[in-house]
């Protein structure tokens, strides 16, 4: 069963188009990520799926039922805020069980579903307590809480940890993914960070300027980026993207010499990820510029004849500003672009004496 369907969604504000023929499926108990830059339209779409904004066309399903024209209270989902969204004069258990009184569910399934949830999330010793008097990882568990409880086949989150510091959001990211998994739910996460969505999503879709970039599994992503968008979104740091000219075997990395492929240079450009670069031997002469080191690896700024580059390598090189090195990688981790639209070249080959 199909959990969230969207179908050519477009969402206009004035002039403006937020959400551009934006179409997408989640299937049943998936945990599917929509990631973007700020102004992407991923909080739009999110926003449009719950009914809080009102669609200029195009159709949303949630569970094989067109949910389009619905107000946000028939259409059988939970949503967790950025802001949480507490009452701040309610204690725990009364801000986790709002939702249910105001539905008429009877007093004892209230107090059913409020053990089950409290014990899910470790809130049993925080029930007294209101708002102000708890960490903001500890709302974040009560938003949830209050998503959960209702127990709807799909959960909104709308950017929730952006509020938590590095460590909390480590942590709340397992917890997550672990209570989607436990309770076997469809979870729209909205995120502008490729570490929640890449570590906790079974699929990303990514975002840009209101149209879909990329769908597909992390490693999908990551491995074989649609665009240059998507390959310089994804990864620390970025893919590093360069010029390629015609050389005297092939076309070559503008600056460079070593042939990369026989096909035209014209219209192409080149991409690596810094960590599949590495030093050999006999490869393509590079000038370190400067380092960054973060104790497991260090962050090598390069550069090839005009153009710069980063490379990822294990530990302190001890490789300072000036030095000339060799770089090679495999022919496997190469990818090319189209020099215009910014799309992946799948027609060519790496050449064979690289």
């Amino acid at each position: 069963m199909v959990g969230i369907s969207v179908t050519n969604l477009v969402k206009h504000w004035g002039g403006f188009k937020a959400v551009d023929d934006v179409s997408f499926q989640t299937e049943r108990a998936e945990f599917v990520a929509l990631l973007g830059p700020s102004g992407c339209g991923k909080s739009t779409t999110l926003r449009l799926i719950a009914g809080l904004d009102s669609v200029t066309s195009g159709s949303i399903a949630i569970a094989d039922r067109d949910v389009t024209g619905l107000a946000p209270a028939k259409r059988n989902l939970s949503m967790v805020f950025q802001s949480y969204a507490l009452f701040p004069h309610l204690n725990v258990a009364d801000n986790i069980l709002f939702g249910l009184s105001v539905r008429g569910v009877s007093k004892a399934q209230q107090q059913e579903r409020l053990k089950r949830i409290v014990d899910l999330l470790g809130l049993g010793h925080l029930l007294d307590r209101r708002p102000s008097q708890m960490s903001g990882g500890q709302q974040q568990r009560v938003a949830l809480g209050r998503a959960l409880i209702s127990e709807t086949p799909v959960c909104l989150l709308d950017e929730p940890l952006s509020n938590l510091d590095a460590k909390l959001r480590a942590g709340m990211r397992s917890e997550i993914r672990a209570l989607q998994k436990r309770l076997g739910i469809t979870m729209l996460y909205v995120t502008h960070d490729q570490t929640e969505a890449m570590s906790m999503a079974d699929r990303v879709i990514l975002l840009n300027k209101g149209h879909v970039e990329h769908a597909g599994p992390p490693a999908e992503l990551y491995e074989k980026p649609a665009s240059v968008f998507v390959a310089q979104f994804i990864g620390t740091p970025p893919m590093n993207i360069l010029d390629m000219a015609t050389g005297a075997n092939g076309s070559v990395i503008a600056g460079g010499s070593r042939p990369l492929t026989h096909a035209a240079a014209g219209g192409l450009c080149f991409g690596i990820r810094p960590e599949h670069l590495r030093v050999v031997d006999k490869g393509e002469p590079a000038t370190v510029l400067s380092s960054e080191y973060f104790g497991a690896d260090t962050i090598l700024a390069c550069r090839i004849g005009s153009q710069a580059l980063q490379m990822r390598v294990t530990g302190r090189p001890g490789l300072p500003e000036g030095t000339v090195v060799e770089l090679g990688w495999d022919p496997d981790a190469m990818h090319f672009f189209d020099k215009s639209s910014g799309l992946r070249r799948e027609d060519v080959t790496p050449a064979s004496n690289f």
